[in-house]
């Protein structure tokens, strides 16, 4: 169960990280009339910083989609080409280990984007922009303040969001091929404790697929507002 743990102590940071924009989202929304009405022109800066929230959300979703969606078929006749199945599904990410990480950076939104028009809207101090949202709470603003630039740091941090989805789901789908193996090669009798494995990391990636799949569809209202 060690390296169990260890994938569901690697998804929690990203979980983290999809609650950092989440709270971002709903700073924008909250302050959303109030800077349409007395700073209209960062709408499209805003936007397109949502644009980019939202990639990620998209792309840590689709990522955990990858674990989620396969399971194995014990019914009479199949279970002797499960192995051979799971093989087929997951053989591009075990033949290549930069597979996942690239899937993910080819979806995800990028920092660097969402720091110029954060820069672009404060006149290049990222400090003041919470202000144009008439949050009415320098609390609140400084909170809020440390998220965006915890999400600027991330993309700069060698374990970012990336480098963690991918790792794990990496390492998720050797410990499961493992489990299917006697003496380094597949095994049908060893299907049902391979899906059993499977089963307990497809409910941590569940968990952070369907929060960052219900993140990306509310910034669909947010941006169509916006544009």
């Amino acid at each position: 169960m060690g390296i169990l743990k260890q994938i569901v102590d690697d998804i929690k940071v990203v979980a983290d990280s999809v609650k950092n924009i989440q709270s971002i989202l709903a700073a924008i929304k909250d302050g959303k009339k109030y800077f349409e009405k007395t700073h209209p022109e960062i709408k499209q800066d805003v936007a397109a910083m949502c644009i980019e929230l939202q990639k990620t959300c998209n792309a840590i979703a689709i990522a955990s989609s990858v674990i989620t969606n396969f399971r194995f078929n014990s019914s009479a006749g199949a279970l002797d080409n499960e192995p051979t199945r799971f093989n087929d599904y997951f053989i591009k990410y075990k033949t290549n280990k930069n597979e996942a990480e690239n899937l993910i950076r080819s979806l995800k939104g990028h920092c660097r984007i969402i720091k110029q028009h954060a820069e672009k809207i404060s006149s290049g101090n990222t400090n003041a922009f919470w202000a144009f949202f008439g949050l009415q709470s320098s609390q609140r603003e400084n909170e809020l303040g440390i998220l965006l630039q915890k999400i600027y740091d991330d993309e700069q941090d060698y374990y970012d969001i990336v480098s963690r989805m991918a790792h794990s789901m990496n390492t998720a789908i050797e410990d499961v091929t493992d489990a299917l193996c006697v003496n380094g090669m597949m095994s049908a009798t060893k299907v049902p404790a391979a899906a059993l494995l499977l089963t307990e990391y497809a409910k941590s990636f569940k968990e952070l697929e369907l929060a960052a799949s219900k993140t990306r569809d509310e910034f669909d209202f947010t941006i169509k507002d916006l544009q």
